[in-house]
């Protein structure tokens, strides 16, 4: 393992249910099928995505000091979205790629996920941090006194956790009850393609509780919201992963949502798991075939 890369990962959650990686080592039948993937590809998302800084800063790939850099492979295949991730992976049965647990691989049957250090990224394990991969979506956005942007920010983290539950885990205890002040005028929200969905759904609903206003949803990564919020193309940013320490001296970052970062391999995959250790490996580029990724 290369000086730059450190365990990232706590143990108790790399042991959630007396479960350590691959729960018995590979069958002989493994090994063939492992064997016959061959090389494996490696798909992830570009520089700039809050998924992509998430993940590496989770398998201690990041580079520290240096915002928006990573370890992850340069051979990797890089592509935009969510979707195209599981695109990618569902044409190439020797591709491995991760996506926000808020994406829907459901409609997709040539992909499946994988387990990581034996823990399934689901609400209950997302919610307790105990799945490795899991992390915080928030808006962001300079404290100035916008009373449009105090109102939505009330709706979304009070009575819009109803919302937010149907696409990740509230990061928040829902409300019953919204009142709006009934603020008017346009607020421009731009950032994470994972957090966008959510946001429109949210944005929908409050416009109806408060009709003066105008939400402008756009999606594109979640630096880029950043720099459209400090530049002020925008009022508020979608990020995807946790604030850079320049970025935290001048925006507030409102948790918006809990997030686990699904790892997902084509259908036919023998492997059910992986542990944190090996996907650092796989992604670092130390590990470059599948044959490889067997528990002896």
């Amino acid at each position: 393992m290369k000086n730059w890369r450190c365990f990232a990962v706590a143990v108790g959650a790399a042991c959630f249910l007396g479960a350590c990686g691959n729960s018995e080592p590979a069958s002989p039948e493994q090994d063939k099928e492992l064997a016959d993937l061959g090389q494996i590809t490696v798909v992830t998302r570009e520089s700039g995505s809050g998924t992509r800084s998430s993940f590496a800063q989770a398998l201690g790939l990041d580079e520290e000091g240096v915002d928006d850099k990573d370890h992850i492979t340069e051979t990797a295949q890089t592509v935009t979205s969510g979707e195209e991730v599981i695109q990618a992976v569902g044409e190439d049965k020797s591709s491995v790629g991760y996506v926000s647990w808020g994406t829907d691989i459901s409609e997709s049957d040539s992909v499946k996920e994988l387990a990581v250090d034996g823990v399934p990224a689901e609400e209950t394990t997302i919610e307790s941090s105990q799945y490795p991969l899991s992390r915080t979506l928030y808006l962001a956005a300079a404290k100035d006194g916008n009373e449009l942007k105090e109102d939505f920010l009330t709706y979304v983290t009070g009575k819009g956790q109803e919302i937010v539950g149907d696409f990740f885990v509230p990061a928040e205890e829902t409300k019953d009850v919204f009142l709006s002040a009934q603020p008017s005028g346009t607020l421009r929200i731009h950032g994470s393609t994972s957090l966008a969905p959510a946001i429109e759904a949210l944005a929908e609903a409050y416009q109806e509780a408060n009709p003066n206003a105008v939400i402008e949803v756009e999606a594109s990564d979640s630096s880029q919201g950043i720099t459209d919020v400090l530049t002020g193309v925008c009022d508020m940013a979608m990020v995807s992963r946790d604030l850079y320490q320049y970025e935290q001296d001048v925006l507030q970052a409102v948790p918006v949502a809990k997030d686990g970062i699904r790892v997902i391999v084509q259908a036919d995959n023998p492997l059910e798991d992986l542990t944190a250790d090996m996907l650092a490996d796989i992604y670092s580029g130390d590990t470059a075939n599948w044959a490889d990724t067997k528990e002896e």
